[in-house]
């Protein structure tokens, strides 16, 4: 198979041939850069549309409610800039703790295997296997539009579990869901074609390391907002 010719490409590759992009980002590992500087900038995009979109006013009464019973100290930052800033903060800083987090895992997993590669080019992998989130960015938009704004900002991200759930800030699982990749099952497939085309390991070991991060972190926290 042969890599991705540029930059532009690799970006498509992601999408249409995985394998592709990642032997393209093992020649060349500074292209990992391009996916997690779109995956910063996409927020500022959505969330500026959003409450571009949204009827603010309605929006600040649906979330004074709720606030109220979780955390009145949030009321007094009830302002359009702020609340924008925050969800824009909040995904930048969520995705960019997540790709380091993975490329901390990833490159201590891969640790036996005869390919060793450094924290930075698993940065780089783990920036293409996190950017299909754009595509959720996007549906978000799309979904937005359609409803006229009418939708709370909680329930605004379809990048998330709680995009289809919509549970409540009152919620005690609000949280869990609103954190919950709803496009998980493809950052794995991805991190699975990272490592397979990176080190000699089998299938199965290369699906375990590219699986167990995400599935151990929701697990425990699901386990913990069920004991406690």
């Amino acid at each position: 198979m042969n890599p991705s010719s540029n930059p532009l490409i690799m970006l498509v590759d992601i999408f249409r041939s995985p394998s592709a992009c990642f032997l393209a980002l093992y020649q060349r590992g500074a292209w990992g850069w391009q996916p997690y500087i779109f995956l910063v900038l996409s927020p500022f995009l959505f969330w500026g549309a959003y409450f571009d979109m949204v009827d603010f006013e309605w929006l600040r009464q649906g979330l004074a409610a709720q606030l109220a019973e979780t955390n009145p100290k949030q009321l007094e930052l009830l302002d359009a800039n702020t609340l924008m800033a925050s969800e824009i903060i909040s995904d930048i800083a969520g995705r960019t703790l997540t790709i380091l987090m993975l490329a901390f895992w990833f490159n201590l997993a891969t640790k036996p295997s005869q390919h060793q590669h450094g924290f930075w080019k698993w940065f780089a992998a783990s920036a293409v296997i996190t950017f299909p989130a754009i595509i959720g960015d996007l549906a978000s938009y799309v979904s937005a539009l359609l409803k006229h704004g009418q939708v709370m900002v909680y329930a605004a991200d379809l990048n998330s579990l709680n995009g289809l759930l919509k549970l409540p800030l009152t919620n005690e699982w609000s949280q869990f869901a609103s954190s919950f990749p709803l496009l998980l099952p493809w950052y794995i497939a991805l991190g699975y074609a990272a490592v397979g085309t990176w080190t000699e390991f089998e299938r199965g070991q290369a699906l375990v390391i590219s699986a167990l991060p995400w599935l151990a972190y929701y697990l425990i926290w699901a386990l913990y907002n069920l004991i406690f």
